[in-house]
């Protein structure tokens, strides 16, 4: 527990803001990774990171990188540099500004010398006038462009379920229903969607099929990601992306080395057996340090680990593994405070109290 200076307030470890009266809590900074004999080696992409924001839609003056994210084992290599936290993703791009409107076909009089000049000269040919004043008179004024209708919201009462947004400081708060039919969300959406930048105008879509709720990413640009129990491992499939506090790391595998053609090998480092590699994910097309994955796999946490990060406040001290078993590479969260969040590619049915994280704000589904 960390002792606010200003209130006496009790708070987590992991905690960056005093729950009490907001202050900035101490942090030991010295302090010495523990179980690990290997710490990640000082290296990395140095990455810009712009100001984190927290779930619930507010930024706060928190660590380094995108929302609320988040002890020992025998001493396993560690593999690349020191991480870099990524920045939030980008908000999706603002539509077109409105084509101007066609130029008049006619030509236009010179109010100098009363002779035509074409619509699109500036200058009288004649005398040379300037013809900006009288092109603009002659400019049709363009039609505004009709609003575009909000996604209508499911009426409470005939709601067959609801998300309830979870607050920073694990509250309850607006609650938005969810239809017998299929439920649209996303930043065109009224309660707390329309707000969060990091949502698509339609993110994902939530349905009924059966007696489960189904939800499905609508092609958004940041996605919709699930938290995964506590020690139960999820299997990570090639291109896999993960969150962990505010750190999204994509899994690969690796390819194996082939004969080219007319027999010659291609040369490279030993491959010990690596099981992939993960990569910091730094925007929509950028990776930031890369670290593969040995035999044994790795841990992440904060001041514990093959791969740390030191100034991100929502990811614990020991947080998750990779590992392989049961013939595939496997993630699983060590019970950390925050969760570990992984992105949902395909439809996927939720149990209700599932926990779903979409833009910069965290869900819980309930039916």
């Amino acid at each position: 527990m960390i002792v606010c200076p200003r209130c006496d307030k009790e708070n987590q470890d992991h905690y960056k803001f005093c729950l009490g009266c907001g202050a900035e809590l101490p942090r030991d900074a010295a302090k010495a990774p523990e179980g690990f004999t290997a710490p990640t080696p000082p290296a990395g992409v140095p990455i810009a990171a712009p100001p984190a924001a927290q779930f619930g839609g507010a930024a706060a003056p928190a660590p380094v990188a995108a929302p609320p994210q988040f002890g020992g084992a025998a001493a396993v290599p560690s593999f690349g540099g020191a991480p870099v936290a990524a920045p939030a993703p980008a908000p999706a791009p603002a539509p077109a500004p409105a084509a101007a409107p066609a130029a008049a076909a006619g030509p236009l009089k010179c109010p100098s010398c009363n002779g035509d000049v074409p619509f699109n000269f500036k200058f009288c040919g004649t005398c040379g006038h300037n013809m900006s004043a009288v092109q603009a008179a002659a400019t049709p004024a363009a039609a505004p462009a009709p609003a575009a209708a909000p996604a209508a919201t499911p009426s409470a009462a005939n709601a067959r379920g609801s998300l309830v947004l979870i607050r920073p400081d694990g509250t309850e708060g607006e609650t938005y229903p969810l239809g017998d039919g299929a439920t649209v969300v996303g930043r065109d959406s009224a309660g707390p969607f329309a707000s969060d930048a990091y949502l698509s105008p339609q993110h994902a879509e939530f349905t009924f099929e059966g007696n489960a709720v189904v939800v499905r990413d609508k092609n958004s640009l940041n996605g919709v990601f699930r938290k995964i129990a506590a020690e139960q491992p999820v299997a990570l499939a090639d291109g896999a992306v993960f969150r962990v506090g505010q750190e999204i790391l994509r899994f690969e595998a690796l390819a194996e080395a082939k004969t080219v053609a007319d027999g010659t090998e291609v040369m490279g480092s030993p491959n010990p057996g690596f099981l992939g590699r993960i990569r910091l994910v730094v925007g929509r097309d950028g990776y930031g340090s890369s670290y593969c994955v040995p035999p044994t796999g790795m841990h992440l946490g904060r001041d514990r680990g093959d791969i740390i990060f030191p100034d991100d406040g929502y990811v614990s001290g020991l947080h998750c593994r990779i590992h392989g078993e049961l013939g595939a590479v496997q993630l699983t969260d060590v019970g950390s405070s925050n969760g570990t969040f992984i992105r949902l590619e395909e439809p996927t049915p939720l149990p209700t109290g599932s926990l779903l994280l979409m833009g910069m704000q965290l869900f819980r589904v309930e039916y």
